[in-house]
C-alpha cells in the first residue's frame, strides 16, 4: 500500500506501508522510504510518538538516495496494535521480537538503528536478545542509561502524570505540555498539530502499562562493543546532556555529540546537522561495496 503525507512535507513524499506480526501476535505497522536496495537504517521513535516523527530524515534527499529508510510504530503506539496486557509491554524480549520482525520483513540484515529517547531501550532489548553482530551500529538520540538524581527531568515529572489520566482534558493538557517540552524552538502550528494527533492515538491505559517496564542490566550495556553514538541537544529538558555523555563514556568506543541550541528533538529542530552526522556515521558503519 502506498501512502502520502503531504501536510508534513512541502511536496508529496510517498512511502510503502505494511504490517508485520510479532511473536505474540501483535501487529506492527511499518513504513519504507528511500533506496530499497541501499543499506538499511531503521528509526525507533520515543514514548507516545510514531515513526512519522522522523519525517525530516526520510525525506532528506541525501539519505533517501543512498539508504533504505525504515520507520515503524512501536507496540502500543501510532497505528500498531495496543494490547491491554501488562506482559505485552514488560517482557523486554517482545520489543526485540518486534524489531526483528520488522527487519526480516524488509530484508534489513545488520541495520543501523537510530533510536530516540525511550526508543533507546529497544536498542538494548534487541542487543540483549540478538547480540552485537546483529547491528551495524546504533545512534541513541536524547537517550541515556546512566542515572543520577542530578539529572532528573522536571519536564517529564510535570507532564507524565497528566498523560496517564483517563480524563480527556487532563490527558490532552499533559500531552501538549510533554510535546512542547521536546523542543527548544517550537515547530509550526501545523507541524505541532500533526505531532499532537499521533501522540493522542495512544490511550492512557496503554501509557500506564508501558511506564515502569524493566531496563536491561547496566553491566550488559557497558559490555557492548559495536559502533554506538550518543547524540543530545544542548537544551534537552528530558535527557540531561550530562547523562548522555556519562552513558557514552561507560561504553568502550562509543562517541558523544551535543548539538547546540536544540532540545529533545535534535533530528527535527536541526535536521541538516543531524542528517549530516548520520550520513557520516553510516559511511563508517556499513562496509563499502
Amino acid at each position: 500500500m502506498t501512502s502520502a503525507y503531504p501536510s508534513l512535507c512541502p511536496r508529496p513524499f510517498e512511502y510503502d506501508k505494511s504490517h508485520v506480526v510479532s511473536s505474540d501476535g501483535v501487529q506492527i505497522v511499518v513504513r519504507r522510504w528511500g533506496n530499497r536496495r541501499g543499506p538499511p537504517i531503521i528509526f525507533v521513535h520515543g514514548f507516545a510518538q510514531s515513526g512519522l516523527a522522523f519525517i525530516r530524515q526520510v525525506r532528506d534527499e541525501r539519505l533517501a538516495e543512498k539508504y533504505h529508510l525504515i520507520t515503524y510504530d512501536l507496540r502500543g503506539h501510532g497505528a500498531s496494535d495496543k494490547p491491554l496486557d501488562r506482559n505485552a509491554y514488560h517482557d523486554n524480549r517482545l520489543w526485540a521480537h518486534d524489531l526483528r520482525a520488522v527487519a526480516a520483513a524488509v530484508g534489513a540484515a545488520r541495520p543501523i538503528l537510530v533510536a530516540w529517547s525511550f526508543g533507546g531501550r529497544v536498542v538494548w532489548d534487541y542487543l540483549k536478545e540478538y547480540g552485537d553482530e546483529s547491528l551495524a551500529g546504533a545512534q541513541l538520540v536524547g537517550s541515556s542509561w546512566r542515572r543520577s538524581s542530578e539529572w532528573t527531568s522536571a519536564a517529564s515529572a510535570a507532564s507524565l502524570p497528566l498523560m496517564l489520566e483517563d480524563d480527556l482534558s487532563t490527558n490532552i493538557a499533559g500531552t501538549i505540555a510533554f510535546l512542547s517540552s521536546c523542543f527548544a524552538t517550537p515547530p509550526s502550528p501545523e507541524e505541532f498539530a500533526q505531532m499532537l494527533a499521533y501522540n493522542m492515538t495512544q490511550p492512557p491505559s496503554v501509557r500506564r502499562l508501558i511506564v515502569g517496564r524493566p531496563q536491561q542490566p547496566h553491566d550488559f550495556i557497558a559490555s557492548l562493543s559495536l559502533p554506538l553514538a550518543f547524540i543530545v541537544g544542548e537544551k534537552d529538558r528530558h535527557c540531561d546532556p550530562r547523562a548522555s555523555r556519562a552513558s557514552a563514556e561507560r561504553i568502550r568506543g562509543a562517541t558523544f555529540l551535543e548539538l547546540p541550541d536544540v532540545g529533545h528533538s535534535p533530528f527535527y529542530e536541526d535536521a541538516p546537522a543531524f542528517n549530516a552526522q548520520l550520513l557520516s556515521f553510516a559511511e563508517r558503519a556499513f562496509p563499502r561495496g
